[in-house]
């Protein structure tokens, strides 16, 4: 879907309407990334006192921003999630499906939502899906903010600019919109740039993260899948740290397989290159889906999938996805 300031009106008329009758909870999805996080905190910050933050995890990188802009996020408990007695709307903010959210919502109260997951949307349920063409849903809710003048703080702008920084992959996967709204945050709240993103890239791992990035690095493997130069491995933790590093050592595409409490995760991430030349992860994991069920998506540089499937079944199916591509 095409970006749309009738789309905005449409999310200030429903923000407008719920909020009058009860509190409004802004949902994150369930893996807890910057760009959910920051856009869930933020808009709640933009609604008011009457709305609140939620979901059921924070990422490292998202907890280290929240503590340091002193963002307020409600931890739920997937199981047991308590939601306000005067529950009268809920916004689920960069969320593909409502299985990712990892909660169970009430019944009856209406639902928005507002995503950037191209293609991979599937909210029949909701009142009101906006589903923008755009790097990170982060940008969306600046625009929000912009289109109707809203009062913003420097510690919630500072939660979008991390939003988009992330999502981007340090701007490697941006658009000019992604570079647009970056510059008008920076601009107008002063932000210091570089002390910004030496603040969010300063991650010290302890003893135990290494280890486990140290063990996914031993098992290494390469292939040519197809015209991509493809590496792969097997962790438990920092997926994301290990599938980088495989792009630095040389890879069209890293592939990173974990296996966890009776499920499959598949995490993937392609060099710009790549993606320039015809890949696109989020449309390999989407295609997942339809051969081996579970859920997945994402961005051409960056996605995911997960799936009650073997761990060879996964990552066979990966590669025979991406053996399929021809270089453009």
């Amino acid at each position: 879907m095409t970006e749309s300031n009738n789309d905005l009106t449409q999310l200030h008329q429903w923000v407008n309407e719920k909020i009058k009758d009860g509190a409004i909870a802004v949902v994150s999805h369930k893996n807890g990334d910057m760009d959910t996080i920051g856009s869930a905190v933020c808009l709640a910050s933009l609604i008011g006192p009457g709305a609140k933050a939620c979901g059921i995890h924070v990422s490292k990188v998202a907890k280290k921003v929240l503590a340091d802009v002193g963002g307020s996020f409600q931890l739920m408990d997937s199981k047991k999630p308590m939601w306000p007695r005067t529950l009268s709307g809920i916004i689920v903010v960069d969320c593909a499906s409502y299985s990712q959210t990892g909660l169970q919502f009430p019944s009856g109260i209406p639902i928005c939502v507002i995503d950037h997951h191209q293609g991979g949307s599937d909210w029949d349920e909701a009142e009101l899906v906006i589903c923008w063409d755009v790097s990170a849903t982060t940008e969306m809710i600046h625009r929000y903010a912009k289109e109707f003048d809203l009062v913003m703080g420097h510690d919630s702008a500072r939660l979008l600019l991390a939003g988009i920084i992330t999502d981007t992959g340090r701007f490697k996967h941006a658009d000019g919109g992604s570079f647009i709204a970056a510059g008008e945050l920076i601009e107008k709240y002063s932000i210091d740039y570089p002390a910004f993103i030496e603040s969010i890239e300063k991650d010290e791992l302890n003893h135990s993260q290494k280890m486990a990035i140290a063990k996914a690095l031993s098992r290494l493997e390469s292939i040519d899948a197809g015209e991509w130069f493809l590496l792969h491995t097997s962790g438990s933790t920092n997926e994301g740290v290990v599938a980088n590093s495989l792009l630095s050592a040389g890879a069209d595409v890293a592939l990173v397989v974990r296996r966890a409490e009776n499920e499959t995760r598949l995490i993937g991430r392609a060099r710009r290159s790549a993606v320039n030349d015809g890949i696109h992860l989020g449309d390999i994991m989407s295609e997942l889906c339809k051969t081996l069920g579970g859920e997945g998506g994402g961005h051409p540089g960056a996605a995911g999938w997960s799936g009650d499937v073997p761990t060879i079944t996964a990552r066979s199916g990966f590669i025979s996805a991406l053996s399929s591509i021809r270089r453009g």
